[in-house]
């Protein structure tokens, strides 16, 4: 799974975007530093929050046949959807950028806390229960990542919906319902990932993903996770020129 970049600047100095496109591959800190063949050298910060990206991550290992590690990313992409949804929380209920940071860092480390402050805190703010994964799929994740399970393509499927089906009613009900904190903490995002950038001109990318924050369609959050691989196949096909 690799990302496309056009040269910002061959943009805004020719008024039109070159043909050229960087190919590279996803960093943790969303922040990309290019040179193009004109000489610009460009930093571009991905806009996508970490659990779209491990979602789509999950998709292409199923392409691939990696069942095992799309199981994981499907599971990485919900426990960091919950992380995202507590920062929201937070940044409506008027608390801080630095004690929200001071606090995760009690509780990084310990998933259980997490998804045990994301339920309560949703809970205070919506007056329900979020929508989470049943119990088997729970128990299924957990032999998948932490007692070396080997699912099969099926049981991959299986739980990449039920994933799909969690992250799309929670994240929409977010975004709908609390979209200037949402707002605020992309643009949070976007400045930590700027933080010790250089002096090269700076410009923020959107990048389509299955789940989606910024998909103002509301057919885009429809479609089961098989349709999704269907659109994903042939846009892999596009981009290496046939080879899928």
């Amino acid at each position: 799974m690799r990302l496309l970049i056009p040269c910002m600047k061959c943009v805004r100095d020719f008024g039109r975007p070159s043909q050229e496109l960087a190919s590279v591959e996803f960093r943790d800190d969303g922040k990309y530093e290019l040179t193009c063949s004109n000489g610009h050298e460009t930093t571009t910060l991905l806009q996508q929050q970490r659990f779209e990206l491990l979602f789509d991550i999950g998709a292409h290992a199923i392409l691939d046949g990696y069942y095992r590690e799309a199981v994981s990313s499907f599971a990485a992409s919900l426990e960091r959807f919950y992380e995202f949804a507590i920062r929201v929380f937070l940044n409506n209920a008027g608390t801080p950028e630095n004690v929200v940071t001071a606090c995760w860092k009690t509780v990084s480390n310990q998933s259980e806390r997490q998804l045990g402050a994301f339920v309560l805190i949703w809970a205070s703010k919506f007056h329900a229960k979020p929508k989470l994964l049943e119990p088997n799929q729970v128990t299924f994740r957990n032999e998948v990542v932490h007692k070396g399970k080997i699912p099969s393509r099926e049981e991959a499927l299986y739980f990449g919906n039920s994933a799909l089906d969690v992250l799309r009613q929670n994240m929409l009900q977010v975004r709908d319902q609390l979209p200037d904190s949402v707002g605020q903490v992309i643009i949070q995002h976007l400045r930590n990932c700027q933080a010790n950038n250089s002096q090269h001109h700076s410009s923020t990318l959107f990048a389509s993903t299955i789940v989606s924050l910024s998909a103002g369609d509301a057919l885009h959050h429809e479609g089961d996770l098989e349709h999704q691989l269907g659109k994903l196949k042939t846009l892999r096909s596009l981009v290496r020129g046939g080879n899928a």
